[in-house]
């Protein structure tokens, strides 16, 4: 692509401000609006912002399109954190509890997460790729440019690799989104396998093998009452970081497992979920680089209370906002309606939204050096909005 250019924006929300200030303690202003705006851009990086006015000489003559000041362009979104590969439907099993039937006696039942291991184990890669594709297309539809896609509906060595795989083929076959994996063997313990056995695997065989093929730039557990403890979670955290793997937690969800705190004691990218989040995890929040990432759309689809958002800002600490799109308990790619919960729900400010699905939620993904802020450098995959200002991306709710 030959250097081009959008004048006349509305705005152009760059969020200087935020990136500046770490993403901490932000108030509105801290979006770094630029009204009637310009942006220079090449196919990969940023290469000038500014007033439509302020262009500079030598870009006079290359190909721009006005925006007559009714669109505004914003970092593209960033959806830090998805279960994106899965075959097989729970539809069913979501009008059952709707309809009084407890999740437990589901599971009973053979249902639940099982019914989604069982798919797609038996799902061809094909399949799986095919289904991944079409949910990626639906999230690049909402503005959605960077997505974190996680396995971990497969729940053996096998069928964990060929999920990764899918994910290392979406690469090639969208090139215009960027694509983050996240091995996420440790979502559940399998039930035609000892609890053991499976760990030792993940330890021993699945871990070194995601690592010598690069399947994968995180590794990922479920530390919850009934799932991974927390010496679990730090043995299989810390022989993955020593594999080169950087860190996520889901933590605190269902339960307080002081997770969040493990997160940060071993300097995760992230934490994600935090509904039962201690006051010792958010303290250790503030002070520490782990990004908080909040799935309010999952609080949402079970009925739960939502993660202490305010406390955590209040604090100090950096939030990222993501779909934790799933088969599951939040069956939604619509970053946006999450953004709306996160204005209603959790009380976050028009800076501190915009943050957690750009610059906060780059910095769950490591990416902050070059994506979620619209400065000369960064990636050039901003978004240009159907409307003339950011805060209508989450005041249409659900569009």
């Amino acid at each position: 692509m030959a250097t081009q250019a959008f004048i006349h924006a509305s705005y152009v929300y760059t969020g200087e401000n935020i990136t500046q200030k770490d993403g901490r303690h932000l108030t509105a202003t801290d979006v770094s609006a630029i009204e009637d705006g310009a942006i220079v851009f090449d196919s990969k990086k940023i290469l000038w912002v500014g007033k439509s006015s302020d262009i500079p000489t030598k870009y006079k003559k290359i190909k721009t399109t006005n925006l007559k000041n009714k669109q505004a362009i914003m970092p593209g979104l960033i959806d830090s954190h998805t279960h994106l590969v899965f075959a097989g439907s729970r539809a069913s099993e979501f009008a059952r509890r709707c309809g009084g039937t407890t999740y437990q006696e589901i599971a009973n039942e053979g249902g639940g997460i099982l019914t989604t291991v069982k798919a797609t184990r038996e799902a061809s890669i094909e399949t799986l790729f095919e289904l991944a594709l079409k949910r990626a297309l639906i999230a690049y539809r909402y503005g959605v440019r960077t997505m974190e896609c996680k396995s971990g509906y497969g729940l053996s060595h096998d069928s964990e690799i060929k999920c990764l795989t899918v994910i290392k083929h979406l690469r090639k076959a969208l090139p215009q989104m960027t694509f983050v994996s996240t091995y996420l063997g440790a979502h559940a313990i399998p039930s035609d396998q000892k609890r053991s056995r499976y760990i030792d695997d993940i330890l021993h065989l699945t871990l070194p093998m995601v690592a010598e093929k690069k399947l994968a730039e995180f590794c990922d557990v479920f530390v919850d009452e009934g799932y991974y403890t927390l010496t679990e979670a730090e043995r299989i955290l810390r022989t993955a970081k020593k594999l080169g793997l950087n860190l996520k937690i889901h933590a605190d969800e269902m339960g307080n497992t002081e997770s969040t705190k493990l997160a940060c004691k071993l300097h995760a990218h992230s934490a994600d979920h935090l509904l039962k989040v201690s006051d010792k995890g958010i303290a250790a929040l503030a002070v520490g680089n782990t990004v908080a990432t909040l799935l309010p759309g999952t609080a949402f689809y079970l009925k739960e209370n939502y993660a202490p958002a305010r406390k955590i800002l209040d604090a100090g600490g950096r939030v990222a906002i993501a779909t934790d799109f799933n088969p599951g308990s939040c069956y939604s790619l619509n970053l946006p309606l999450m953004m709306n919960f996160s204005a209603l729900h959790l009380q976050m400010n028009l800076a501190e939204i915009f943050a957690g699905v750009t610059s906060s939620a780059a910095a769950s993904l490591g990416l902050e050096s070059r994506k979620g802020s619209l400065l000369p450098g960064f990636d050039s995959d901003f978004v240009v909005l159907p409307y003339d200002r950011f805060e209508e991306m989450y005041y249409r709710m659900g569009w």
